[in-house]
């Protein structure tokens, strides 16, 4: 299931009719596909586990390839929610330097710092899914690999 957000331009708890702060729209985009990048990630993890499990070599290397590209994309969407946390910064006149997300809902107030706060848990705890599933991925390979060499040694 992949959880989205929607959004309006208005600045954050802003009153109605008041000026609109480029980039709020861009920042909630950004992170809704980071959230979808997230859940692939995790799909795919979730896959690559099945097929280490089952042992299936190929499909192992394939999962390899999908994990590579993934975590580009989840990189390249970083880089750019950052850029636009900055860009808010300087247009609401607090110190880019000192602002990350947090910060910047703590910042804004009223709808928009209510759905920024659950689009960034939502992107915690699907990174520490990914983590999690990762590392158990890791830990499944470890005793694959020993075996093999085990195996090897016997066959000589």
């Amino acid at each position: 299931m992949t959880t989205t957000f929607s959004d309006d331009r208005a600045l954050p708890g802003a009153a109605a009719g008041a000026p609109e702060v480029p980039g709020v729209s861009s920042l909630v985009e950004v992170i809704n596909d980071e959230i979808r990048v997230f859940h692939e990630l995790l799909d795919t993890l979730q896959q690559e586990q099945k097929a280490i499990v089952a042992d299936d070599l190929p499909r192992i290397e394939e999962l390899a390839a999908l994990k590579a590209d993934g975590v580009a994309r989840a990189q390249r969407l970083e880089g750019e929610r950052l850029r636009h946390v900055r860009a808010l910064s300087e247009a609401l006149e607090v110190d880019p330097e000192r602002t990350d997300l947090q910060r910047l809902i703590e910042i804004i107030d009223g709808r928009h710092a209510e759905e920024l706060t659950r689009m960034r848990q939502v992107l915690l705890d699907l990174n520490r899914k990914i983590r999690r599933t990762n590392d158990n991925n890791a830990f499944l390979i470890r005793p694959s690999r020993s075996e093999e060499r085990r195996v090897g040694k016997e066959r000589r």
